[in-house]
């Protein structure tokens, strides 16, 4: 199946341009199990050493009784620790494959909807009215298998910055340009054809595309600036009288 194809008979037919869905590659799914089974290893190995410390001190004892007693506690955590770690195998494994499965992505021509969820499943629109920036991320063990994720950054974006966190991501894309160059695509025939409140990063806005209502909402912000700061100058007056009278001598 392509990854990239065109809806038939989509119950919103936004202009410009018709729905598309995309969905994420199965190398998304074999990613996030590598990066389990990387941090299965990592803490395995940690286990291991404190244990060989543990065996060090052990030979250091000479009491035979309590060597065997804190032989089989050992033994017991290590049984412990390999059961829990099999079970949340198990959950991580299942989990992870319905989750991949559930990601949908339909890029409309004015807005772009993301399916996602196991347990609770959510549909979220971004539309491209709110669009400030589109990045392409490829990190390490994306490239290693052949993916790459695409950020949708809003005006209403969380955290501190609007480059800091992206409102939502096309993740585990295997043709991650050709998307990127379809969702620019359609933004700026969006932009074309209604305009826009703040243009894609890297892209100047040209002045005869700044809607009229902001245009307004500018010159009152204007206005209210400079009647502000006439009222500033008449108190920043009045105290100067004051402190030339307290200046005079007597």
């Amino acid at each position: 199946m392509s990854e990239v194809r065109i809806i038939k008979g989509s119950d919103i037919p936004p202009p410009p341009g018709e729905p598309r869905i995309i969905r994420p590659n199965k190398n998304l799914l074999w990613k996030n199990y590598f990066l389990y089974v990387l941090v299965f290893i990592i803490f395995t190995a940690t286990l291991i050493i404190i244990f060989g410390f543990f065996d060090y001190f052990l030979t250091s004892i000479t009491d035979t009784s309590q060597r065997d007693v804190l032989l089989q506690a050992f033994f017991w955590m290590g049984a412990i620790y390999m059961a829990m770690w099999f079970v949340i195998t198990i959950v991580y494994v299942i989990g992870m494959r319905i989750y991949v499965k559930s990601m949908l992505f339909i890029v409309h021509g004015h807005e772009i909807v993301v399916h996602k969820g196991v347990i609770n499943r959510s549909e979220k629109h971004v539309p491209y009215r709110t669009v400030t920036n589109i990045n392409m991320k490829t990190g390490p063990f994306d490239r290693l298998f052949g993916i790459g994720t695409i950020e949708i950054q809003t005006a209403g974006g969380k955290g501190y910055s609007l480059d800091e966190t992206a409102e939502e991501k096309l993740e585990g894309i295997k043709v991650y340009r050709e998307v990127r160059d379809y969702i620019l695509t359609q933004l700026r025939q969006f932009q074309a054809a209604y305009g826009t409140v703040t243009p894609p990063k890297g892209e100047e806005e040209p002045i005869e595309s700044i809607p009229l209502q902001m245009l307004a909402e500018l010159k009152e912000i204007k206005i209210l600036m400079s009647t502000r700061l006439e009222g500033m100058e008449s108190k920043l007056e009045q105290l100067d009288k004051k402190l030339e009278k307290f200046q005079k001598p007597y």
